[in-house]
């Protein structure tokens, strides 16, 4: 009886976890840019990568966050593109960019950029990376040297902090086929509602600033189970990747210009501090009264600030 009782309760467990994996076995993600929206694809090693173009000149490359598109750089384009040739991607995963095993990592993320960077030409580099996408041009900082000009970090994650990583639910997204069936099924539930409350929490003080579908754009775009997973999978690298880039930062030779806003995390603000010391010669700004999208609470500041450091380069 009592075989009987535990393998029931075996049975009530196992079948919703195998229906879950099931699902993230047959899901299949449909990459491609719907009509409407900018922006055109290049072949990245068998990677269907979304990227835009516009403006002449200098080559500017633009990296967005763990979560984000090429949209997240809207209010600089038209502050850049009557004197610099802008470049903006959405990362593997992310936007409407395909993903293959093992990318969703900082060292990935780099070498597709880098990738892109090579497959169109671009010439004397500066890179620009906000956030996940600053830690991503820090790996190309240590890493990479041809025809890149100098980098612009926007409050990036740069070292370890026992915040990052899954809890709970979202470990579970991490795992393979089940992560997937997981996020097809909650993103519907509470996908929206979670997004939301992380993005007005970034944005909270100077929300006049923003589109006013800033947030709902995002929760179209982000709540994908693509975007999702991707996010959960690449959180599980920071910490370890995060270490082994800050023991490299002190031999940067390139050109390092730092923005932060004091309405940031407490943490990133720290963190921003710390880089400001460990890489040599780095311009840093901390602007007043700005949050996490610099690029939206002081786009013209950060145009700036660009222009500076193309300037001294």
């Amino acid at each position: 009886m009592k075989n009987k009782l535990l393998i029931f309760l075996g049975g009530l467990i196992i079948t919703p976890v195998l229906l879950i994996a099931l699902i993230g076995a047959v899901y299949s993600p449909s990459i491609k840019i719907p009509s409407g929206y900018q922006g055109k694809y290049i072949d990245i090693k068998g990677r269907a990568i979304r990227y835009y173009h516009v403006g002449q000149g200098q080559d500017i490359f633009l990296i967005h966050g763990a979560m984000g598109s090429i949209e997240d750089w809207e209010m600089l384009y038209p502050l850049l593109k009557e004197k610099y040739r802008i470049t903006a991607i959405d990362r593997p995963g992310m936007g409407f960019s395909s993903i293959q095993d093992g990318d969703a990592s900082i060292e990935k993320n780099a070498e597709v950029a880098f990738e892109v960077i090579k497959e169109l030409g671009l010439k004397d580099v500066v890179v620009v990376g906000h956030s996940y996408g600053g830690a991503i041009a820090l790996k190309m900082a240590t890493q990479f040297n041809e025809n890149i000009k100098g980098y612009l970090l926007i409050a990036p994650l740069a070292y370890p902090d026992k915040k990052y990583g899954n809890q709970g639910i979202l470990k579970l997204l991490t795992f393979p086929y089940f992560g997937e069936g997981a996020a097809a099924l909650l993103g519907p539930l509470i996908g929206n509602r979670m997004i939301e409350e992380t993005l007005t929490r970034m944005i909270y003080t100077n929300r006049h600033k923003y589109p006013e579908n800033f947030i709902p754009f995002r929760q179209r775009l982000w709540n994908k189970t693509i975007s999702t997973t991707t996010q959960a999978r690449q959180s599980e690298n920071y910490n370890r990747e995060l270490g082994e880039m800050a023991l490299h930062y002190s031999t940067i030779k390139h050109r390092i210009c730092l923005i932060v806003g004091d309405k940031d995390s407490e943490d990133l603000q720290r963190q921003s501090q710390k880089l400001s010391e460990d890489i040599p010669n780095i311009k840093y700004l901390k602007l007043s009264g700005v949050n996490h999208y610099v690029q939206y609470d002081a786009s013209k500041e950060l145009a700036n600030f660009l222009f500076m450091l193309i300037n001294e380069t």
